[in-house]
């Protein structure tokens, strides 16, 4: 059965491809392993009065490679479309969109409708698959995509 893909379906795929990303733990550097317990440098630390933090859960293999095959699928977009489309995904608000790029939210919505018709429209003509935009025919190739005029 082929799937056949919605820009619905692929601003979901963007959305879930951002939050696993968001749920993947960092790549942060661990103190050097000593016998010594840490330093308690305030009271509150001492006695546990801070509010415990809550991580998310981890993503799952499959989650983490949807999220790959979604990442995927912007590189074949212009920058500027690029920016908009993972800004959205990542739930980044119109007015915040505003601010950091100057232009209105009607434009900005424009060009995030045109990305998410243009990727839709590639995944469903074949021209996107599980290595693309990395195959033969594609590399170095842009999907076809109204670009912002200067």
């Amino acid at each position: 059965m082929t799937e056949f893909w919605t820009e619905d379906a692929v601003k979901a795929r963007l959305a879930e491809a951002a939050d696993t990303l968001r749920r993947l733990p960092g790549g942060v550097m661990r103190a050097r392993l000593t016998g010594w317990p840490e330093v308690v440098r305030a009271a509150a630390e001492a006695y546990g009065y801070d509010g415990a933090r809550m991580r998310p859960a981890a993503p799952g293999p499959a989650a983490i490679s949807r999220m790959d095959e979604a990442l995927a699928w912007l590189f074949a977009l212009d920058l500027d479309a690029r920016r908009i489309v993972w800004a959205r995904a990542g739930r980044v608000s119109w007015r915040r969109l505003e601010d950091m790029d100057g232009r209105s939210h009607v434009t900005l919505r424009r060009v995030h409708d045109r990305a998410m018709a243009a990727i839709a429209r590639a995944l469903n003509s074949g021209l996107c698959g599980a290595d693309w935009p990395k195959s033969p025919r594609t590399a170095g190739k842009t999907v076809p995509f109204a670009r912002r005029s200067a």
